[in-house]
């Protein structure tokens, strides 16, 4: 047997400590930077204006099914080039427990703690570190392997953050890959 997997994401008012949104939805199957924090709205009813950001996405991992341990978790932009102006940003590298973002209530000012520039396309093996643990993305306890069943990853937040020279209209549809193993 497998590890069933799927992207989960947090929206609206930090709640808790340590904090996670007030509403968490299932299954999600994009991304879709918007001016608006919700998971839901179409990003054509929410677009971005030039010179401005969109709210974080903070999106997760969530495993669970049949599986002994899911460890090597590595995240990374790998397809779709986003044209001038636009500039990705993401979460760092996981390093230690300490070093995971932490959930804030998503605003479009540019989120400092952000510091990964993920706006050119690499190979997932150049990708950012990421860690694995239970009851939550929020939730310490944080680390390279995790063997709890239902596991969660580290948050995948990223950030679409423009200038004035971005063109109107859609981006290019941009791949961000989330490579783990599992046994």
């Amino acid at each position: 047997m497998a590890a069933t997997f799927e992207f989960e994401e947090d929206n609206g008012t930090a709640t808790g400590s340590p904090a996670k949104g007030t509403t968490r939805t299932a299954a999600r199957t994009e991304c879709n930077w918007k001016n608006i924090d919700d998971s839901t709205t179409a990003y054509s009813s929410s677009p971005i204006l030039a010179g401005n950001n969109s709210y974080q996405k903070p999106q997760f991992a969530h495993f669970s099914g049949t599986f002994n341990q899911i460890l090597a978790g590595l995240f990374a932009h790998t397809a779709g080039v986003l044209g001038t102006g636009l500039t990705l940003k993401g979460p760092q590298a996981v390093s230690s427990d300490g070093t995971r973002w932490l959930y804030t209530t998503p605003a479009t000012s540019a989120d400092a703690n952000l510091s990964t520039d993920m706006t050119s396309v690499i190979s997932i093996g150049s990708g950012v570190a990421v860690w694995f643990g239970a009851t939550g993305p929020e939730a310490t306890g944080k680390a390279a392997s995790m063997s709890t069943n239902p596991c969660y990853s580290t948050f995948l937040t990223t950030q679409l953050q423009t200038t004035g020279s971005a063109a109107a209209g859609d981006t290019t549809s941009a791949t961000l890959t989330l490579q783990y193993q599992e046994n």
